[in-house]
């Protein structure tokens, strides 16, 4: 447990998410940010400015946080908390300032409502684009990569950068207002999910002109994905249940399968509520628990083919007609599942399934029928 006491005398000057040596900062990531994330935090704040305490907050805990320009900095943070989980402190920290918090990879970001409502699906909005593009251009728009800028940088200049980083003309840059922000260090995100920060700021997303050009617009309301969903003969049933799940999301039922238009988190929700096997594993059957987070599907595939001694192959013809990916970033959590079933989770959130060849698994795109048939 880490105690923080932190009074209104106390000044700090670590603007934004930046650290105080020039030394890059070791953010955590992956299975080591989720564990830090529900660590214990006993703080005391008495007019701590926003900035500053995040500043603070960030740096101790490792943890990467972004707050956006539209969130008062100096807004006086009055605050007591005993063992809370960072996760929890951080949502606390931002309704004092008018503000909420939402988790972008290993980063989290303090924005106002509509930014941090709409920012995850305009990543995995903009992450589908890439998959559009040839096949060759799409590693410099998917590479992870941290990003850093200094004292007073112009959000127009950091935009320039990305452009110059991906070999891209990226504009019209007047839509990007004049501003002169904090110093910050951000850790590792895909391209896309860099320029999505930037933009989203000033309430911009962006598009692909072909594969050289970037053309920024304004974002529209409202920020959906449309997602289909096989359900057969229970269609009406789940779609109602599913209505009650997610009340902001759109769930029509068409042609007997589940057509859902709503926000990442929407999807994610209804998915994870599905219901479970009518049985549950064997006894002495293996069974695993994984919760992964915005991590890229290929690295758990070859975690998975390290650990489990399992040959998972691609198919990558059938992959690039229909225009997916296993470098997808993707978010599933499974417990006490069967190794068909754990793979199946971390395939169907890249929207691809698996299907048995003798003792290999052969990743192929999903099947709108259902989950794909093996050959034995």
């Amino acid at each position: 447990m880490r105690v923080w006491v932190v009074a209104a005398a106390v000044l700090y000057a670590l603007p934004h998410a930046v650290a105080q040596d020039s030394s890059p900062p070791n953010w955590l990531v992956g299975p080591e940010l989720l564990r830090q994330r529900q660590q214990p935090v006993t703080i005391t704040w008495d007019g701590v400015a926003m900035r500053d305490g995040l500043a603070d907050l960030s740096k101790a805990e490792q943890v990467a946080m972004l707050l956006d320009r539209r969130i008062d900095p100096g807004r006086p943070i009055d605050l007591s908390a005993m063992r809370e989980p960072l996760d929890k402190l951080l949502v606390q920290i931002a309704r004092q300032a008018e503000a909420e918090v939402i988790w972008l990879g290993p980063l989290a970001y303090v924005g106002p409502h509509d930014a941090t409502a709409r920012l995850r699906t305009l990543s995995a909005l903009r992450a589908a684009d890439v998959l559009a593009l040839p096949k060759e251009k799409r590693t410099i728009f998917q590479r992870q990569a941290p990003m850093s800028w200094a004292m007073l940088a112009e959000p127009r200049k950091l935009v320039a950068d990305l452009a110059a980083e991906a070999g891209v003309a990226i504009g019209p840059l007047e839509r990007i207002d004049h501003d002169l922000w904090p110093a910050a260090d951000l850790p590792p995100l895909s391209w896309t999910d860099r320029l999505t920060l930037l933009a989203n700021e000033f309430d911009l997303t962006f598009e692909f002109a072909g594969d050289r050009q970037v053309r920024l617009t304004p974002v529209r309301s409202p920020v959906v994905i449309e997602r289909v969903y096989a359900s057969g003969s229970g269609a009406e049933r789940a779609a109602a249940r599913w209505r009650k799940l997610a009340p902001q999301a759109q769930v029509e039922v068409d042609s007997g399968k589940i057509v859902v238009r709503g926000r990442l988190e929407d999807h994610e929700l209804l998915v994870a509520k599905k219901p479970p096997p009518s049985s549950a594993p064997a006894a002495g059957v293996e069974v695993y628990t994984m919760k992964i987070e915005r991590q890229p599907l290929s690295a758990i595939l070859d975690k998975l083919r390290q650990q489990l001694s399992i040959d998972i192959r691609a198919d990558d013809d059938a992959l690039e007609k229909a225009k997916l990916s296993i470098d997808r970033p993707v978010s599933f959590k499974v417990e006490r599942a069967s190794l068909d079933e754990l793979l199946r989770a971390a395939l169907h959130a890249a929207d691809l399934d698996f299907v048995r060849k003798g003792k290999a698994y052969l990743v192929v795109p999903i099947s709108p029928a259902g989950p794909a048939k093996s050959d034995r």
